[in-house]
């Protein structure tokens, strides 16, 4: 991402964080503010120019984590046998972590396209981000990949290097409590 993009995603931030503090100043009321700015993800090239590793392999066993705050939210942890590697160095085995609600079926599921749940056994186009702040590899996005159609769609997004459009954000204010109007 270019310096004057990042400022300008800065800037934005830093006046939604204002208008929120001085919204609940004025308000009285507590806010909430949460703001998410993250590149595209709706196309295989989008996922892999962001992704510095894309992968095509098995997964092993995905047991689940429950989020403490929300025990339907969490995080799935998977063995990823790489069988081919489209981008980054040559990998063999990945453990991973993917971002998952389940279902009252047990089941997982996932808002994103391009971001399937990783299902024990079956076959997949991985792309991962590498380096996150506690050293894990986390999903960027997942498509399954029952044939050689898959792998070649991935191949030609990794051989495309897609440039990004400025990341989109975002951006929610929830009222937590009702303002005193006395």
């Amino acid at each position: 991402m270019r310096t004057r993009s990042r400022i300008v995603i800065a800037a934005a931030g830093l006046l939604s964080m204002a208008g929120a503090g001085a919204y609940a100043l004025t308000a009285d009321g507590e806010v909430t503010v949460a703001s998410v700015c993250a590149p595209p993800a709706g196309t295989p090239e989008y996922v892999a120019a962001y992704a510095p590793t894309v992968v095509i392999g098995t997964v092993g066993p995905t047991p689940f984590i429950p989020d403490a705050g929300d025990p339907s939210t969490g995080v799935q942890e998977a063995t990823f046998t790489v069988e081919r590697t489209l981008k980054g160095s040559q990998q063999e085995d990945l453990a991973l972590s993917q971002s998952v609600t389940r279902t009252a079926q047990g089941t997982y599921t996932t808002a994103e396209r391009l971001y399937q749940p990783l299902v024990t056994g079956r076959r997949y186009a991985v792309a991962v981000l590498d380096r996150t702040e506690d050293g894990g590899r986390w999903v960027w996005g997942v498509e399954r990949a029952p044939d050689a159609t898959t792998d070649e769609r991935w191949a030609n997004a990794v051989a495309a290097k897609a440039i990004l459009p400025t990341a989109t954000c975002d951006d929610t204010r929830i009222i937590t409590s009702i303002p005193d109007r006395r």
